[in-house]
């Protein structure tokens, strides 16, 4: 069946009046024309599988929102604090549809940052999940403003329920305000905050007509072969999960599953069988690690190398048998999977090359939380693993400060772009210029076929004694190439202590979880020197950390470079 992209499939029928304008009128859209189709899936309680129509997904989305403006939300800001589930993406669907503006935060943040997100999105109700509900109300009392928690998932004492608020907007359908209202698209319907890495979080404002753009925005550029179900694996506090991916998937009228949590994903991936998920790199790479390791362990790696050289050779002539001969590297995926969409950072070309020779697409996406999120998509990755593609046709990209070498900051423009930074006029002016561009803090080159190559975070930027810039994440895919055993890689300036005397290096923290390699040094620092090999000498790393523990992460799996230390331990190696 022909690869086409998702606007081509659709475009003579969900499409066929023009591109989506706001997600309340994809919902519109669904509910007219596949009210049948099955979009969303979870898992019960009872472990089985529960599936929402489209049909169904507008019916409670509009029984919801009548029931929040009973309570008396309108126009209130309202936060998620829950794992993954469908009533996670309806509640957010309806409040930034209509009933006010959205917060989803990480419901596994501390305490303290919660406080301090919830007061500075003004949040007056939160929805959450039963388990995070003493916490919740532990917050509500460092949060005057929040007057109303409600629970998504399981009815508690003294708490308004999600179900409550449904059946009570279903017996007001006669006399609707909610599938009335008449929807302001520049109006604030999403407060997203940054990650908050290297400064204080700040909380994006998100308009419906960017929330529309950004769905638009995927279906431009994503591929797919006919009919597909793809699995929602990361955390639906970001931008990528519920802007980006659930919610093209609903503008297609295709399944999504719902993963609760990062713990469940192996055990639901099987129960799920998608053809898609969507994932970090590096749940990519362990993916790969462990179908290799586990051949190793039944004695196939061999079989699996000359099945791969006899698909390979038969794709030639257009004849796919993956999926028959590699029955047993597919089961514990489902069986099924055939492609997966991964962001956040730069792809192992070992990984990307070694799961398409087993039929398993890789493609690359970029965004930043600040262009809703979703800038450009890399389709074929295997032809070029550097580039995450070609910037999505509405639009605009520009470098500023270009060097020598042609690298500068990408910068960005169109209707997917934020506004700004709510309530933070300082920050906004910062980076939100007047002409109508966003200056990501990525640094970047542009081909002369208009692809993106990302160098780095400006901000994550080591600036040398001698005044060279180091881009860690450049020298850090290249050691990843080359150390397919490392789990944890991170390139960072320390100051090495050697007798009386310091000098500042570059060092390189490695976290390796297979213990006799971790021991055996001599291979790591022969490994090591082939790579400084490879690089400039000012990019080569000079000290090594072999910690027995994995780096601290966030909740898409990046490092936290904060967290990382400013003098090497002693305990490492140094790298001749």
């Amino acid at each position: 069946m022909k690869i086409k992209t998702e606007r081509e499939w659709q475009k003579d029928t969900l499409l066929r009046d023009g591109d989506y304008t706001s997600v309340r009128q994809m919902l519109e859209r669904i509910n007219q024309w596949v009210p049948n189709n099955r979009v969303l899936a979870d898992v019960g309680p009872d472990k089985q599988l529960r599936y929402m129509t489209a049909g169904q997904l507008y019916e409670e989305v509009m029984c919801l929102g009548d029931g929040l403006i009973d309570a008396g939300l309108s126009g209130a800001h309202i936060a998620i604090i829950s794992e993954n589930s469908i009533r996670y993406v309806l509640a957010d669907i309806c409040i930034s549809c209509g009933v006010g503006v959205v917060t989803p935060i990480d419901a596994h943040a501390p305490e303290e940052l919660m406080v301090t997100l919830l007061t500075k999105c003004d949040a007056t109700a939160v929805f959450c999940g039963a388990a995070f509900l003493s916490t919740v109300k532990k917050v509500q009392s460092a949060c005057p403003a929040v007057k109303t928690i409600i629970t998504l998932d399981k009815k508690m004492d003294g708490v308004p329920f999600y179900e409550e608020l449904v059946e009570k907007g279903r017996s007001l359908a006669d006399k609707s305000v909610y599938r009335t209202l008449d929807l302001d698209l520049d109006a604030p319907a999403k407060i997203l905050f940054t990650s908050g890495t290297t400064g204080a979080n700040k909380g994006v404002v998100l308009t419906n007509r960017n929330l529309a753009a950004n769905m638009q925005n995927l279906l431009d550029v994503i591929t797919a072969a006919g009919e597909n179900t793809s699995m929602s694996v990361l955390p639906m506090h970001h931008a990528t999960e519920i802007n980006t991916h659930v919610m093209a998937r609903i503008g297609c009228g295709r399944l999504t599953y719902i993963n609760d949590n990062m713990r469940n994903m192996m055990v639901n991936i099987k129960l799920f069988k998608p053809d898609c998920v969507t994932i970090v790199p590096m749940i990519a790479n362990a993916f790969y690690r462990n179908i290799m390791a586990q051949a190793a362990k039944a004695g196939k790696a061999e079989k699996l190398a000359k099945g791969i050289k006899l698909c390979n050779l038969l794709k030639k002539f257009g004849i796919d048998i993956t999926h028959k001969l590699f029955a047993d590297v597919y089961a514990p995926f489902g069986g099924n999977l055939n492609m997966i969409v991964c962001g956040g950072s730069m792809l192992n070309p070992v990984v990307i090359k070694g799961m398409n020779d087993l039929g398993i697409r890789i493609c690359n996406g970029y965004g930043i939380t600040e262009c809703g999120p979703l800038i450009s998509m890399n389709a074929d990755t295997l032809e070029e693993h550097l580039s995450v593609g070609k910037p999505c046709p509405s639009l605009e990209v520009k470098l500023e400060n270009v060097d020598e070498n042609g690298i500068g900051e990408l910068c960005v423009k169109g209707p997917s772009v934020a506004k700004g930074y709510y309530k933070d006029p300082a920050a906004t002016a910062e980076v939100f210029k007047a002409d109508g561009f966003f200056n990501t803090g990525d640094s970047a080159r542009i081909d002369d076929k208009g692809r993106i190559f990302l160098m780095g975070r400006k901000k994550n930027t080591i600036v040398l004694a001698n005044g060279k810039n180091v881009c860690p994440e450049e020298v850090e895919n290249v050691i990843e190439t080359h150390l397919d055993y490392a789990q944890d890689i991170v390139v960072y300036p320390a100051s090495l202590v050697q007798g009386k005397d310091s000098r500042d290096v570059l060092c390189v923290g490695l976290y390796i979880d297979d213990e006799e390699i971790r021991k055996d040094r001599k291979r790591i620092a022969a490994d090591l020197a082939a790579v400084n090999a490879l690089l400039p000498a000012y990019k080569q790393v000079e000290y090594a950390e072999l910690p027995d523990h994995e780096y601290e992460k966030t909740s898409t799996r990046k490092i936290r470079r904060t967290q990382l230390p400013g003098v090497c331990s002693g305990e490492g190696m140094y790298i001749g």
